[in-house]
């Protein structure tokens, strides 16, 4: 991404705050006249004390109009600042916003090859960069440019040679500055990076502190976050280095312009020694702007690899677009049909291949065999999150790709393997789907799903908050929310990705005569490596590598002695061995 489309970017969210910027405009404008006019006023009070008699009455007049001006310049200064610092967050805000909202668009492709931690520090934390960096860059731009024309006009009043001699001086700020950037911009991306990587690293072990326990990682764990953190330091002084070079050497430039006028104004201008005062203020005052925009350039570095970043998120492609005639999805029977499918996540890698399946509305459809055999493969496509590569899926004679994405779902209630809670109150975390559930379906749901009696145990019952992924709720626990939630939805469809792995063996008695109620009259699909669990099902598709290589039921495939039979042997001979 080049610098252009970064500020292309920028400008486009700024747009809608206008009126701020014209306002921050003014109050740069003012308190501007006033810095550009102080030193004239300041040469002429020198002038009064060094022509032999000191004019008191003069300078007191002065000085009066100088407070009077600073006093005016504070106010307006602040104002400056507060405005924005205002408009900055704006930007930055809308910018997280629109950043959140295409996430909601993105396939799920790109969830599935992004790390978490570091989805999450685009938006949080490289907008806050951004914001960080506008506040600078508005705030010296606007003054700077005031300041820069206003003190140049005054400078060539009172002498050209010496305005030539400040400006060819000057321009060295300029030399120094890019040689500083090119080496400091690449380091600032590589810090932000860094960053997102190693709060996708804190994430996995934040989540999977269980797991790291029990495995006793801890140790690998620790070298790998300290592996990254070492690289973030890295990168990190590396950057910083340039940002500290960078002041001290424009400094340098800037004592230069002085000298040259105090030897250059006296010698050949014929200046006053309140003009050579006036004139080494001017100088200094032309070269702040640009000696400030690159004090902190560290900060506007960073703020432009924050907004590459977040325009990585906003380039991506959303899911392929719905078709303008899509068509909603009412009055559902269930029937599913798979005409032909063949689907791969990577072109060179088929998975689903030319994959043909009946099923009539009611039926409950378990899918079986080993990982990677494309089981989840097929609810994925079912859903919607992935579209078949070849050949279509229908529901009720219609190909999904016609219908509206959102009433298709709706249409699902799902279990999954990875039971999700959110943070709010338990009757919330069950409502999800119907938030407009009233009080008596919620606990028939739930006592359905057999978690009213756990949950009248906790604390505050259903107002009970809990933190982000269930908090202290057990596994079991959260997966009865879950299927609570799906009951309270009530939907033609389900669909059962490991229901029943995380509970109890007696809960897990329950929950399967709760989900035989469910699942009456609704077309199921059943995703479970514990064949046991399916045994009722009406149709078992056995996958392997893409391909159904068996159908039937659960007696029939049993007779036919072959992958599912093997399969559903060698399970019981674990259990009894």
């Amino acid at each position: 991404m080049t610098y252009g489309s970064a500020l292309q970017m920028l400008l486009h969210y700024a747009k809608k705050y206008w009126y701020r910027f014209v306002f921050i405009f003014f109050c740069a404008l003012v308190a501007g006249v006033i810095d550009i006019y102080a030193p004239f006023l300041i040469g002429e009070a020198i002038d009064y004390m060094v022509s032999g008699n000191v004019y008191f009455s003069g300078i007191y007049q002065i000085l009066l109009i100088l407070l009077l001006l600073y006093a005016v310049q504070g106010v307006f200064k602040y104002l400056l600042q507060l405005h924005s610092a205002k408009a900055a967050h704006l930007v930055a805000n809308r910018m997280r916003r629109a950043a959140f909202k295409h996430l909601q668009t993105l396939p799920l492709q790109y969830y599935d090859t992004t790390p978490q931690g570091d989805i999450v520090s685009r938006f949080i934390n490289d907008a806050d960069t951004v914001a960080d960096g506008l506040l600078q860059g508005i705030t010296e731009l606007f003054f700077g440019v005031v300041i820069i024309v206003g003190t140049l006009g005054f400078m060539l009043s009172q002498s050209v040679l010496i305005t030539v001699v400040v400006l060819a001086v000057t321009s060295l700020t300029f030399v120094v500055a890019n040689l500083i950037t090119r080496y400091t911009g690449k380091h600032f991306k590589r810090t932000q990076e860094i960053t997102g990587e190693l709060s996708g690293c804190a994430e996995e072990m934040i989540t999977g502190y269980r797991t790291l326990r029990a495995f006793s990682y801890a140790e690998q764990a620790q070298k790998k976050f300290d592996a990254i953190n070492t690289r973030l330091y890295g990168a990190g002084f590396r950057s910083q280095l340039g940002g500290a070079l960078t002041n001290p050497s424009t400094r340098f430039v800037n004592h230069l312009a002085y000298i040259s006028v105090g030897v250059i104004g006296g010698a050949a201008a014929g200046l006053t020694p309140g003009g050579i005062s006036s004139f080494i203020i001017y100088a200094n005052q032309f070269a702040r702007p640009f000696n400030q925009i690159t004090g902190v350039w560290a900060q506007i570095l960073s703020a432009y690899a924050g907004a590459q970043r977040i325009l990585e998120i906003l380039n991506r492609p959303s899911e392929i677009p719905e078709d303008e005639n899509a068509l909603p999805l009412q009055n559902v029977r269930g029937d599913v049909s798979f005409v032909h499918v063949n689907f791969s996540y990577l072109p060179e890698r088929p998975l689903i291949q030319d994959m043909n399946l009946q099923v009539k509305a009611g039926q409950r459809v378990a899918i079986v065999g080993p990982t990677g055999a494309g089981k989840s493969t097929v609810i994925n496509l079912l859903m919607r999150f992935y579209d078949v590569n070849q050949g279509a899926i229908l529901i009720d004679g219609r190909d999904i790709r016609q219908l509206k994405r959102d009433d298709l779902r709706l249409q699902f209630g799902m279990v999954l393997q990875e039971t999700w809670c959110f943070h709010g109150t338990v009757r919330e975390n069950i409502a999800y789907g119907r938030p407009e559930a009233t009080e008596e379906e919620i606990i028939a749901a739930a006592k359905n799903a057999y978690a009213h009696s756990f949950i009248k145990r906790l604390e505050k019952g259903y107002d009970t908050v809990i933190g982000p992924q269930g908090g202290a709720l057990s596994d079991g626990q959260r997966q009865l929310l879950t299927i609570a939630r799906a009951m309270l939805m009530n939907p033609p469809m389900l669909i059962l990705d490991e229901a029943t792995s995380s509970i109890d063996t007696l809960t897990e008695h329950n929950i399967t005569k709760a989900f035989q109620n469910l699942m009456e009259g609704k077309t199921s699909f059943i995703i479970a490596h514990r064949l046991s669990t399916i045994r009722n099902a009406d149709v078992i598709l056995v996958m392997d590598q893409g391909h159904i290589i068996e159908q039937g039921s659960h007696d029939e495939l049993l007779q036919k002695k072959g992958f599912y039979y093997r399969l559903y042997n060698s399970q019981f001979e674990q259990v009894e061995g």
